[in-house]
């Protein structure tokens, strides 16, 4: 919707001083044409269309209770949101892992392979927190993104961010409003995700409650992993909102009443 912004209720973690920090409350006036929604790391081991969990392997969402959340979250807010979003021509885009490059022969990979890649030390440890040949015999071996948040018509699905950034520009994007995988670790630090796109000048939000940590039958149900990697979003790299606060936003721009 030409010249429409979304006036988006958000928040930020205000650490200063040190000895009364707390949460601020603000509202972002955010252009449609200038935004996008990323959905980082959509994986469907767990879900209906992908591979089965298997117990002998900690990869994906690691453990199944966060496999089983994250497949609740893509079809019940991640995909309604993306839908939200094409409502009113807002783009969406999907990041994605090249470690699924040979599902998807068509999109540029740069993943090394070969003997020698990876220090024996690296090995060991990878296979001591994953499974030993977790890449060629794991449930990560035959993962796709999770066809309910799959790409629709020419949307982008991208392993890099230089990639992202070049589609982004092109389009006159600043800022990126994330979901998806994993809160602790990818949607922070992987290839498109916040930390890389931060620093490449992009104003980063992330939708709280459309994305869990990799959180381990002791940390799950309190969500530590997934409540500290929030706080540090909300603290150094951007601000948060929740999808209700999203949707409100679209429904503004459609004439809709709040």
């Amino acid at each position: 919707m030409t010249g429409a912004a979304l006036q988006l209720e958000a928040r930020y973690y205000r650490p200063l001083p040190i000895d009364r920090p707390g949460y601020e409350e603000v509202t972002l006036s955010l252009p449609v044409e200038r935004t996008a929604l990323v959905g980082m790391h959509c994986w469907n081991i767990g879900c209906p269309d992908g591979p089965a969990v298997d117990a002998d392997y900690c990869v994906g969402m690691g453990w199944p209770q966060s496999t089983e959340e994250a497949g609740r979250i893509m079809a019940e807010v991640i995909r309604p949101a993306m839908d939200e979003a094409r409502s009113i021509g807002l783009a969406v885009c999907h990041v994605e892992s090249d470690w699924m490059d040979h599902q998807y022969p068509h999109i540029e990979s740069r993943r090394p392979g070969g003997p020698g890649s990876v220090h024996p030390h690296q090995q060991e440890m990878l296979e001591r927190a994953h499974g030993v040949d977790y890449m060629e015999r794991s449930p990560l071996a035959q993962m796709r993104r999770a066809e309910v948040v799959s790409p629709v018509g020419d949307e982008p699905l991208v392993f890099y961010t230089d990639v992202l950034d070049e589609y982004l520009r092109s389009r006159g994007v600043e800022t990126l409003i994330y979901m998806g995988f994993a809160a602790d670790m990818c949607l922070l630090g992987a290839e498109g995700g916040a930390r890389a796109m931060l620093a490449r000048g992009y104003r980063c939000v992330v939708m709280r409650d459309a994305t869990v940590g990799v959180e381990t039958p002791e940390s799950f149900p309190r969500r530590l992993a997934t409540s500290y990697a929030l706080h540090i979003f909300e603290w150094t790299l951007g601000h948060g909102c929740t999808f209700a606060q999203f949707r409100q936003a679209v429904g503004q721009v459609r004439g809709e009443p709040s």
